[in-house]
């Protein structure tokens, strides 16, 4: 698959996108309107997905796909666990153990301690395990991959159905459990097939639906006032609507804005590691810090694929 930098600046609006949401979690600009931000999220499985599949595409090689995997997320991931771990013990003096730190090692601590630490780390660990599955979705037919593709979005659809009607404390735990997300793997998976087919939008009428989506998702966050309607209309009914069209912008990505969006993108794992953290401890401009603090630690670990991605936008 030839490298598409308006994918790498998707990237970037999902990373951005979570930032927003946490300044509403976190009560520091709490706007609503930075409410549907965690849709970023689920945007960020589903490109994962569909790049993963091209470059399997590219390159069938198992060895060479785990070295990548491990090469592009481990050495950040790690560092990011071990800086939050001790920031929020020292520094905001939160109630985190070392049986914590070890969970998160091994990438299960959002089965069993998912609200510890920071909440985004659950999100990569499921990543993680999503990467081993991958190369066994990839040697199979495209039938196959299809029916993968929509039984992932009916688990998800049943499952969001059903954790929706149980009590708010159980709901937010189950929330964080792989079957909610896999409706995000499952259409990134149908993006794929759909590109292999050569199959574009004829017009951008899916970048207006998620605007109209987005809207109704501000409008019931203003005025809905009970828990239950309004996870119904967020967690359930919002959340499975709109990652279709999701796939449709990821096979018919927005336009360029500039080489700087492109860039931020190529480093939108930091910045979606690091943010939250520099939120927690300087507020708003924690966003600015994480951003830097994703170019001063990404950048160096990709710094040659980086540079020649960028030189090879030419139409800017």
């Amino acid at each position: 698959m030839k490298y598409d930098p308006r994918l790498s600046q998707l990237r970037f609006f999902a990373a951005f996108s979570v930032a927003l949401y946490h300044l509403w979690t976190l009560q520091i600009i709490p706007l609503v309107f930075f409410r549907p931000g965690w849709l970023g999220v689920p945007l960020f499985f589903e490109l994962s997905i569909y790049l993963l599949l091209n470059r399997l595409d590219d390159n069938p090689s198992i060895k060479r796909y785990f070295k990548r995997r491990i090469k592009r997320i481990w050495p950040l991931y790690f560092m990011a666990v071990v800086s939050v771990f001790f920031a929020d013990k020292y520094v905001l003096h939160l109630d985190v153990t070392y049986y914590d730190l070890i969970l998160h090692f091994a990438f299960v601590s959002f089965a069993f301690t998912p609200f510890s630490f920071q909440y985004l780390f659950w999100s990569l660990q499921l990543e993680e395990w999503m990467y081993l599955v991958i190369p066994f979705i990839h040697m199979v037919d495209d039938k196959t991959k299809f029916r993968i593709g929509v039984t992932f979005t009916l688990v998800s659809l049943f499952y969001s159905l059903f954790i929706v009607f149980l009590p708010y404390d159980e709901f937010h735990l189950l929330y964080f459990m792989p079957p909610y997300w896999l409706g995000a793997y499952g259409w990134g998976i149908i993006a794929y097939l759909l590109q292999k087919k050569n199959y574009r939008p004829n017009s951008n009428i899916h970048y207006i639906i998620i605007g109209l989506i987005l809207l109704q998702y501000v409008f019931v966050a203003l005025y809905v006032k009970t828990e239950f309607v309004y996870e119904f209309y967020t967690k359930f009914a919002l959340y499975n609507l709109i990652l279709p069209f999701f796939a449709l912008m990821i096979i018919k990505p927005p336009v360029i804005i500039n080489k700087a969006t492109v860039f931020l993108g190529e480093v939108s794992y930091g910045i979606y590691l690091w943010t939250l953290l520099f939120q927690e401890l300087f507020g708003a401009i924690g966003i600015i810090y994480g951003i830097l603090a994703a170019i001063a630690t990404e950048f160096p670990l990709r710094r040659r694929e980086t540079i020649r991605r960028l030189e090879s936008i030419h139409y800017l």
